[in-house]
């Protein structure tokens, strides 16, 4: 059976970075799921969000231990993204610890 997959819209006006991690690690352990993916979108409405998908998983081992940062030359993330942070896009990095 093929892993369930929830995608969750966040405002553009997230306040930060830190916020975003933060938000991020809640999801993951609400939901029992791993953080996937982090994109930014703009709806046909005109309304831009930051998506974020995260993957079902059998346990919370790991899950909730996100650090997200700016993105910078040389890092090595789990997975980069962009997300919206005060209606403007960022490059992020993901990283799982």
């Amino acid at each position: 059976m093929a892993a369930t997959e929830f995608t969750i819209a966040f405002h553009s006006s997230m306040s930060s970075i830190k916020g975003l991690q933060n938000t991020c690690n809640e999801n993951e352990i609400n939901l029992n799921a791993k953080l996937k993916s982090l994109d930014t979108v703009q709806k046909p409405t005109g309304q831009k969000i930051t998506e974020a998908v995260f993957v079902e998983q059998d346990s919370l081992t790991g899950l909730g231990n996100l650090t997200i940062k700016k993105t910078v030359a040389g890092d090595n993330p789990t997975f980069k993204g962009k997300a919206f942070i005060l209606t403007q896009p960022v490059d992020v990095s993901v990283f799982r610890s």
